[in-house]
């Protein structure tokens, strides 16, 4: 024990002077001392009693993403359910990942090293707190490797609870997680939404992201978050944060966009991670359109310093194949695009976080960043910020964070339809005022394939008013969210423009029987309220 205290000693003094050397000033000293001696006792736990959930703490070890649907689930408590996955590789029965924001019917996401696993459904059925081997309800198994996985990103692994699962017998106990009621959302995982000023996004949060990436995914293990419920007539502005950052640092601008036409999204993840596998994910989630299907309408997405490169990344990965979602603009703000200079030394560092790696001009993901055209209808828009804050200037023009040469590196500005530049700091530039008009002028230039006077009734939103209990929540959404629209639909105000609502105008005469919550909820809805012209309405 005296051996492992004066090797960590030295150790720590000789990651000082390259700390300095090595990090930037956006990095924490302190966070990152603290890295290194959590990071020297997992390894040495791993030597001495080797665990899956050890070696998915450890930074310099490759962990994947996995995530997927619950789908077809019986009568389960659905306060309390959870998908744990379970490996035998060091131990028998080891939990090496919970996700415990999950719902029936939605998404579950972990965070696993390589190795075979079963994925356990439970729900504590018996409400004493806890789930057990009586409470698995379902599962299935799944095998991690970088040949069969390898941008480590394994998207649509379905749990389905009407297959027959049998799980290894054996027994467990594991506590359910108390916390704080969770806004309900119809159409996203539980715990998605969130205001801006939710614990989730707090700088301890996004600290953990950077120094200690699986912890924060066993907290926030849903990298898609958004502030309120969906509303498919709203273009979705995509806002990706930069290193050690959150949602949070998108208030002023999010304060400031028009709400009755666009609906902000987040793209929340640990930075610390490697950038590659983060653009994956964020390709899964956001574009591939498997996971959020957008069909025709267009998105935004702006992203600010390192995050631009991670959407940049996400963006070599579009094949242009017909259900991809599509990105109308695309802004970066101060992001290094070359990489950062400071980043050169980072193989050498005492604890070597993954993403500054990446950031190494020298790296091949630097390298390969531009690797793929943009798509010819998306327009790119590059900010960069010019004020440098810092007392000791070094390294030419900075916005105190990210060289400007970086921030307009060629390759970038070859493929930029705009350039722009605000004398601001590398944080100050996203509250800065002609920063924040300019992204709210960008995203104003994109449309919706909607006629104008479809757009006026969906923005008048829906009815506010009591429904009762012979409503499903999808019909009481459809009321409470689209009852404007459908009043005019129903009424011949305007007309149908697809195939879909004109079966809903044929519905609403009798002339074909109803078959979705749409045509139910306005029949229901027409026989409680007989005339929803003196009603109140609501928009969202």
């Amino acid at each position: 024990m005296a051996f492992m205290r004066k090797a960590s000693h030295r150790i720590l003094w000789a990651g000082r002077s390259l700390l300095v050397a090595v990090l930037p000033a956006c990095l924490s000293a302190c966070s990152y001392l603290g890295t290194m001696m959590t990071q020297t006792e997992l390894a040495l736990k791993q030597i001495s009693s080797p665990e899956q959930h050890t070696y998915k703490h450890m930074l310099d070890r490759e962990t994947f993403f996995v995530f997927g649907t619950i789908d077809n689930a019986p009568t389960l408590n659905e306060q309390a359910v959870a998908v744990v996955a379970v490996s035998d590789k060091y131990v028998d029965a080891e939990m090496v990942d919970v996700n415990h924001v999950v719902r029936p019917g939605s998404y579950y996401g972990l965070n696993l090293p390589a190795g075979d696993y079963r994925l356990l459904v439970v729900s504590d059925l018996d409400r004493d707190g806890h789930y057990d081997a009586t409470e698995v309800v379902g599962g299935r198994t799944v095998s991690l490797d970088a040949d069969t996985v390898p941008d480590r990103v394994l998207g649509g692994h379905d749990i389905d609870l009407a297959e027959r699962f049998v799980p290894t017998p054996g027994s467990f106990r594991l506590a359910v997680r108390a916390s704080a009621p969770l806004e309900a959302s119809l159409f996203y995982p539980k715990g998605s939404l969130r205001t801006l000023d939710d614990p989730l996004f707090a700088p301890d949060m996004a600290s953990l992201g950077l120094y200690e990436p699986a912890a924060f995914m066993e907290a926030a293990p849903m990298m898609f978050y958004a502030i309120e419920e969906d509303v498919g007539h709203k273009i979705p502005v995509v806002f990706v944060h930069g290193i050690e950052g959150s949602a949070r640092d998108f208030a002023s601008i999010v304060a400031r966009i028009d709400r009755s036409r666009f609906k902000p999204w987040f793209f929340y993840y640990p930075s610390g991670t490697d950038l590659a596998q983060l653009g994956a994910m964020l390709y899964q989630l956001f574009l591939s359109g498997t996971t959020v299907q957008l069909q025709r309408m267009p998105m935004v997405i702006v992203a600010h310093s390192m995050g631009g490169l991670v959407v940049r990344e996400a963006l070599n990965r579009l094949t242009g194949a017909a259900g991809e979602n599509r990105v109308a603009r695309f802004v970066t703000i101060a992001s290094p695009l070359g990489g950062h200079p400071g980043a050169r030394n980072a193989k050498n560092a005492p604890v070597v976080i993954p993403s500054w790696l990446d950031l190494n001009p020298d790296s091949a993901f630097i390298a390969g960043l531009h690797r793929k055209a943009l798509p010819a209808s998306l327009e790119y828009h590059l900010l960069f910020a010019y004020a440098d804050d810092r007392a000791f200037k070094t390294g030419g023009t900075s916005d105190g964070v990210v060289p400007l040469a970086s921030q307009l590196s060629p390759p970038a500005q070859r493929e930029a339809d705009v350039q722009l530049g605000f004398d601001a700091t590398h944080t100050g530039v996203l509250h800065h005022e002609d920063a924040i008009r300019e992204i709210l002028r960008i995203a104003a230039e994109v449309r919706v394939p909607v006629p104008e006077s479809h757009m006026r009734a969906l923005r008048k939103g829906g009815f506010d008013v009591a429904l009762g209990p012979g409503y499903t929540p999808l019909e009481a959404y459809c009321i409470h969210y689209l009852g404007a629209y459908m009043a005019a639909l129903a009424s011949g105000a305007i007309e149908p423009i697809d195939a879909v609502l004109t079966h809903f105008v044929q519905a609403m005469r009798g002339q074909v029987p109803p078959e979705s919550a749409f045509e139910t909820a306005w029949i229901k809805f027409r026989l409680d309220f007989p005339d929803p012209r003196v009603l109140p309405l609501k928009s969202h």
